[in-house]
């Protein structure tokens, strides 16, 4: 029935609704860990985003009887009204509602479900804004507009769970790693008593049609003791992972990402030197339509845009083979050669003074490109952000495992920029100095690429197929002790200051 329904919706539109259903064996896993941490007595389940019943599926084959009462909300009739008449024979309850919008009736035991994947641009300006008063009036946390709906359900939802129920959540492990998960970190902390969190490996896809890196959440219904045990595992299964650690909540910080807890290492900022404290790292330019902004030298000499109008750029990271960037005449020494087009004049001064890059402007204008987000936040449109070249830039992307080479730190020894999917390392300027030394520079570049790629990856932030992402700030709270540089000679002049 699952497979019937899902065909008869596009991927797009399940996509924005995050509906992605949990493969049984899966749910069957986590639901014998739930076993595990309830009693014998017989239970009443809650599911708040039901779908077609998979983890009411699961609960009958780990429990072996039906629970005394089931409720489930689905708020898509699509499914909900199917469910409700497959479920009937054991007595269970699906409301065609939103979940998030109702009050409790009834307390239950446990509380187990897959909510709903949408990240946050599909969630309506009113009801996000509606979220985080709700979440702000139960919690007395303040939730990042930035949070994706499964934030709010995993907040939100104890209310309906008895005072020591089990709630347990099958999502994103994103939230351990960005800014916008650490109030989902705190209410985890201090709200309720976190008992484990599974982290499924990035190539371990659990959902055949998401890419997403998923991990399961479990916690009870009581406050925490001052300090207690939390299980961090990771691999295999919920029930049987491959590695796990047994850490104490004193050594979680909510501000830090947990995704080095996984490995046993201490969640808290141990004061050591990171790339902050001698990089500014910035994400490339935004250009808003590098159709139209990037241009390859047969589109210059076509269009006889003058030199003052172009900046050198640097083409996508998969054109760029080596580690290092030589130059000509402050032009990157590659096979594609790519322009930034950027105009700060009028148009009328355009019109009159440089006619072929007026009617340039005028062929973008015509394609809607100054409708586009960035470029109508623009005067004139046409202009670019400005932006100095970096010593050091590095892909912000990368795929594979831990052991291959995921990022790699690129000497620039040219006047390119690049565009966004590069960061930009500028030299603070207490650092500066040191690098206009050749060899000093050289020391550096090679002392970030003999940064560990696991080091990079607990870093950064992982999702599903392998594919590892650096932010700005992720990569300037790097650790820069000796042991990361490869123990230089530089980190001994940098004492001096």
């Amino acid at each position: 029935m699952q497979l019937t329904l899902d065909s008869q919706k596009t991927h797009s539109a399940r996509n924005e609704k995050g509906q992605f259903s949990t493969p049984f064996p899966l749910a069957l896993d986590i639901m014998c860990r739930v076993r595990e941490l309830s009693s014998d007595a017989g239970s009443s389940f809650l599911e708040p985003a039901f779908g077609t019943g998979v983890f009411l599926s699961a609960y009958l084959e780990a429990f072996g009887r039906p629970p005394t009462r089931t409720l489930g909300f689905e708020l898509d009739p699509h499914y909900g009204d199917p469910s409700r008449k497959l479920w009937r024979f054991v007595n269970a309850e699906v409301r065609c509602c939103d979940f998030l919008a109702q009050k409790p009736d009834c307390l239950f035991d446990v509380i187990v479900t897959n909510p709903p994947y949408s990240r946050h641009h599909h969630i309506p300006a009113d009801v996000k804004a509606n979220l985080q008063v709700a979440v702000l009036r139960e919690t007395g946390l303040r939730i990042s507009g930035l949070a994706g709906l499964y934030c709010h359900f995993m907040v939100l939802s104890t209310k309906w769970l008895k005072e020591g129920g089990v709630s347990c959540w099958l999502v994103p492990s994103e939230f351990m790693d960005v800014n916008y998960g650490t109030a989902v970190k705190r209410y985890l902390s201090e709200n309720v008593e976190l008992v484990q969190i599974h982290r499924f490996m990035p190539e371990d896809l659990q959902f055949t049609d998401a890419l997403v890196s998923s991990c399961v959440v479990i916690f009870r219904n009581c406050r925490p003791q001052r300090q207690h045990k939390v299980i961090f595992s990771t691999g295999g299964s919920v029930c049987c992972p491959t590695q796990s650690y047994q850490l104490d909540t004193g050594v979680m910080s909510c501000d830090a990402k947990w995704t080095s807890l996984f490995s046993g290492q201490n969640g808290k900022q141990t004061g050591k030197r990171v790339l902050g404290d001698y990089f500014t790292v910035k994400r490339g330019i935004a250009t808003g339509d590098n159709g139209f902004f990037i241009l390859d030298d047969e589109t210059v000499r076509r269009r006889e845009i003058p030199k003052e109008f172009l900046r050198p750029v640097l083409p996508s990271p998969r054109y760029v083979k080596g580690d290092r960037i030589e130059s000509e005449n402050g032009l990157p020494v590659l096979d594609r050669r790519q322009f930034l087009f950027t105009c700060d004049l009028d148009e009328e001064t355009l019109k009159r003074d440089f006619p072929m890059v007026w009617r340039y402007v005028c062929e973008g204008h015509e394609r809607g490109v100054q409708n586009g987000y960035i470029c109508s936040r623009r005067s004139p449109w046409y202009s670019c952000e400005r932006r100095e070249c970096a010593p050091i830039v590095v892909p912000y992307m990368g795929r594979g495992s831990t052991d291959s080479r995921l990022f790699r730190f690129i000497l620039n020894e040219s006047d390119a920029i690049t565009t966004n999917v590069y960061l930009m390392l500028y030299p603070k300027r207490h650092f500066a100095p040191v690098l206009r030394d050749r060899s000093a520079l050289n020391k550096v570049w090679r002392a970030l690429n003999s940064i560990p790629p696991e080091t990079l990856v607990a870093g950064g932030r992982t999702y599903g197929g392998g594919l590892h992402k650096l932010e700005p700030n992720e990569l300037m709270h790097l650790p820069a002790d000796a042991d990361a540089f490869g123990r230089t000679q530089v980190l001994q002049q940098l004492s001096l200051f």
